[in-house]
């Protein structure tokens, strides 16, 4: 707007400007193409359209999807501006725009919020400008032409990560990570999986690896398409349905295929051409589009540099703003090229020798392999992507360096790590779901046991799941069991595969039977049991296993146990985030094991600890956040030798490793105070993303907002302090109460009797009905002008301006960064008062007001612990959960309460600053190792 200003296209006074607002913009589009415009007039249309301006794709910035919809909204458009003989997209609009008008000559027809393209705009700019020069030659000079046509138009591209931000290559860290969407790196990726790939047959049990021809025909398969279902594969191989694979399960149906290729051998791309180019051709053509994010330089890099293949402009731009899988591989393009031509040759990624591994007979090593070099402390940790891995290895460097302060360096480090660790966000998504589902189906099993006159004790809960699992049947034999059966001792668990020689104590391995059953079975497997004596009722087994989870189906089938195998699992887990952590712990020099937790569970209970933190019941209390270091005690003690022993002996006599071993755990878990972390940053939503308007005042009263004295109906509006609008969707307004904060007066009558007419008492706190503001049923003005948004009104103190420039833009501020206490001295008498810091000030480095006169006590954030006396005098520890801005309150936890908010806030756990100051309150820090120091604010 200054630039227009100072080209005289707008003026400089501010009457004349606000007059200029009042001219439809639309009309001077029209008017621009055939006759004389003002230079004023003609900046007001410049304005418009530096305000609408249309898409322009950044290509990487949408996925296909995303814009699939609305790029054929723009089609449709385009389409129907040709129809009509429109020359511009403003002509266009002004006849939609008068086409529909009622009995007044009220518009009806909607013209904003219509999706355009950015060139669809920048061709009007031209047309006009075209125009206009014979109207105004000295002053609209081609460079003022080229100068606005910049500001208006120009959109910045988005910038490529930078290098610094790409991992290192797992093998070989002077190489940086490839993208995953590169054609070597979608081929390795491909090849890996398929030779992963083994057959199951469930009638039998076998499990075996896919031959070189069947390799073959699934390598050829995913190469010419970007997915295919397992049902694909078994179809392309001719098995038949009671075949599965090794990789099959309930959340995994599909393997993926080369996704570039296919992507560019689509219709919309080369089509099958894709498949007659040249390797190289085909690489450089996935480089040039992966590297740039500009859709012009793209266009202009395929048609220049791809030389073995003269490309045409508008097969480039089809191709351009082509999408491409995001993220990058583990190993960089070199390490990538050295591993494929023995993954070509059936060889598995990782094994024991070149015979077996892809990797070895490229020349590298396994993790475990390699020289550690070692430190008396943990250095940082290796730069790592995956936020929950990198988070997990700072916070093992914190306590394990604390450890060996004090206590020295370990001879050995035993490690268990949880199972969400190494997840995806998706993967820990979908766990706490199943976590859901299995918590309510044991509270259904607890009300129906109790209801059937059983106490649900943890065996009786286990032993209902399970049932219902099974269909309220035996397994072994077929025949139904009733739940007097079921909990008055007929029906036993039985371990599918032996627990003494598989150590397997996971529901995975459960089942329920009759006793007669289990009595006949022993100690064997299903198959070692009746696959010889038995075939046909063993066929009748197998059957019924297959209604069972893949995972527990599985066991039936399986030929034998080697106990080495199970042991060396329990020590060893091969997932990423165990391999980074015990790689990581190795430069220390100590020996270190990354086990399993199956057994943890059964010496917990075995030696009396699940009751140590006062639960009643023989489980785990997973609300108190102490019962990590009484899994800690467990880890520490499983090892190999007392695995055997588990395993060659009765399990109910394996004794504690000393006397006194309970008390002593328990006496050292009940000291222990818990270290939390701390958030102090200043980091996550500085507001809420809602803009909220001042309230119109009297003149005389206070402040009138900018344009306020042209408002005449606006002169009688007076609110009290704090009192700011906001514009709402009409459709999100759940109870008819819900009107008597609409700003407008006109506009509350009209929807309450809107609400009348629907039979509905516009003063009932009631729900109201789903839709009732909606479609057929959205209210009117009087005009025919449907009301979807109505400004609401809402008091609140916390809401502030987005700066001094913008004071009509005010936000409410979201998240607080800390709490303030200072000690004042009123009438005589100490006090404490509360200032809190919210998030947005903490940004912008505002200190708050302090009481006059007042003494700083403490701060306290996010996460930080403070002693309070209680009412004998005693210190309890407790950690800030939340903090008001209004009420100087904060929420607050003891310091071992591991329970989720929502169960926290249902106790309404709180101190005022008041309460604070009578519980001699003071803030505390406590170390990794549990270590309580005074914190000086």
């Amino acid at each position: 707007m200054r630039f227009l200003v100072s080209m005289e296209l707008l003026p400089s006074d501010r009457r004349e400007l606000d007059s200029l607002w009042g001219i439809e913009p639309l009309g001077l589009r029209v008017r621009a193409l055939s006759e004389r415009l003002e230079p004023h007039e003609l900046g007001r249309l410049l304005i418009h359209l530096n305000q609408r301006r249309g898409f322009k794709s950044n290509r990487k910035g949408e996925s296909d999807k995303e814009q699939k919809g609305l790029l054929q909204e723009i089609s449709d458009h385009e389409a129907k501006m040709r129809a009509d003989g429109s020359r511009t997209l403003g002509e266009y609009l002004s006849s939609r725009h008068v086409a529909g008008v009622d009995a007044r000559g009220t518009p009806m027809v909607r013209v904003r919020g219509l999706h355009t393209r950015r060139s669809m705009f920048e061709d009007e700019f031209e047309t006009i400008w075209t125009a206009q020069v014979a109207h105004h030659p000295t002053m609209l000079t081609d460079e003022l032409r080229d100068g606005l046509r910049r500001l208006i138009f120009f959109q910045r591209p988005i910038k490529p990560p930078p290098k610094w931000l790409v991992g290192k290559c797992e093998l070989d860290p002077a190489q940086k990570r490839c993208p995953r969407a590169e054609r070597p790196a979608q081929r390795f990726r491909l090849l890996q999986e398929v030779n992963n790939l083994a057959i199951i047959d469930r009638s039998t049990g076998e499990v075996r690896a896919l031959t070189e021809g069947e390799r073959k025909i699934v390598v050829d398969l995913l190469s010419k398409k970007d997915k295919a279902t397992f049902d694909d594969i078994r179809k392309k191989l001719g098995f038949l349905e009671s075949v599965r694979f090794n990789l099959e399960g309930p959340e995994r149906e599909k393997l993926k295929g080369h996704e570039t290729d296919c992507k560019l051998a689509g219709k919309n791309a080369f089509g099958k051409e894709w498949w007659t180019l040249p390797e190289a051709t085909r690489d450089k053509i996935v480089e040039i589009l992966i590297e740039e994010s500009d859709l012009d330089k793209t266009v202009h890099r395929l048609m220049t540099e791809v030389s073995e293949r003269k490309m045409s402009e508008e097969t480039a731009r089809r191709i351009a703003p082509l999408n491409f899988p995001e993220g990058y591989a583990s190993y960089g393009r070199e390490t990538i090229r050295r591993l494929l031509p023995h993954l070509e040759r059936g060889l598995k990624m990782m094994g024991n020798d070149a015979t077996d591994s892809a990797l070895h007979a490229a020349g590298f090593l396994r993790p475990d392999q390699r020289e550690v070099k070692t430190h008396d402390l943990l250095p940082p940790p290796p730069p790592l992507t995956n936020p929950i891995v990198r988070q997990a290895m700072y916070e093992v460097r914190k306590v394990v360096n604390a450890i060996i302060r004090e206590y020295g360096r370990p001879d050995v480090i035993r490690v268990e790590l949880a199972r969400e660790a190494k997840m995806s966000f998706e993967q820990r998504k979908q766990l706490r779901f199943d976590n859901a589902d299995r918590q309510r189906a044991r509270t259904v099993a607890r009300e129906e046991i109790e209801r059937l006159g059983f106490k649900p004790t943890g065996e009786a809960l286990e032993r209902y799941v399970l049932w219902k699992e099974q269909g309220e049947e035996c397994i072994y034999s077929g025949r139904t069991i009733s739940p007097a059966q079921l909990l008055g001792g007929e029906v036993h668990i039985d371990h599918i595969l032996p627990r003494n020689r598989s150590l397997d104590n996971s529901k995975m391995n459960k089942v329920v039977c009759f006793r007669d059953a289990n009595a006949e079975k022993g100690d064997r497997t299903p198959r070692e049991w009746l696959e010889s004596s038995d075939p046909k009722r063993y066929d009748e087994v197998l059957k019924r296993a297959e209604s069972l989870p893949f995972g527990k189906s599985r066991k039936f089938g399986q030929k034998e146990i080697v106990l080495d195998e199970f042991i060396a699992r329990q020590l060893t887990d091969t997932a990423y985030i165990s391999r980074a952590c015990s790689q990581y712990l190795k430069c220390l020099g100590a020996s270190v094991e990354t086990q399993r937790g199956q057994m943890t569970a059964d010496l917990r209970r075995l030696w009396g600890l699940n009751k140590i933190l006062g639960n009643s019941e023989d489980h785990k209390d997973r609300s108190d956040h102490r019962h990590h270091a009484v899994d800690a005690v467990i880890v520490a003690l499983t090892n190999k030798k007392r695995l055997h022993a588990l395993a060659n002996g009765n399990i109910k006599r394996i004794d504690p490793p000393k006397d006194g071993f309970r008390d002593r755990v328990a006496e050292k878990i009940r000291a222990i105070i818990v270290s939390h972390r701390v958030r102090r940053k200043v980091c996550g939503a500085l507001h809420e993303e809602t803009f909220y308007g001042a309230t119109q005042k009297r003149a005389s009263e206070g402040r009138m907002p900018p344009g306020g004295e042209t408002r005449k109906w606006a002169k009688g509006w007076i609110e009290e302090k704090a009192a700011f609008v906001r514009r709402k969707p009409l459709s999100s307004l759940t109870k008819a109460t819900d009107l008597e904060k609409v700003r407008d007066a006109t506009i509350r009558r009209i929807l309450e009797d809107h609400l009348r007419a629907k039979h509905i008492d516009p003063s009932s706190r009631a729900k109201l009905p789903k839709g009732v503001f909606e479609g057929e049923n959205t209210p009117t003005m009087p005009s025919g002008v449907p009301i979807r948004k109505v400004r609401m009104i809402e008091e609140s103190e916390t809401i502030q301006p987005v700066s001094e420039r913008r004071s009509y833009q005010n936000v409410k501020s979201g998240s607080n960064h800390h709490i303030a206490y200072y000690e004042v001295v009123e009438r005589g008498r100490k006090k404490w008062e509360a200032v809190v810091t919210t998030m947005f000030d903490a940004a912008r480095q505002v200190k708050p007001a302090v009481p006059e006169g007042g003494r700083l006590v403490m701060t306290l954030s996010i996460g930080e612990c403070f002693a309070a006396e209680d009412e004998s005098g005693v210190p309890k520890f407790y950690i800030v959960r939340k903090m008001d801005q209004r009420s100087g309150r904060i929420a607050y936890k003891e310091h071992t309460d591991a329970r989720a908010s929502g169960e926290l806030n249902e106790d309404n756990l709180v101190f005022g600053a008041s309460r604070l100051m009578e519980a001699k309150a003071r803030k505390v820090t406590i170390d990794p190792l549990g270590r309580v120091r005074r914190a000086n604010d």
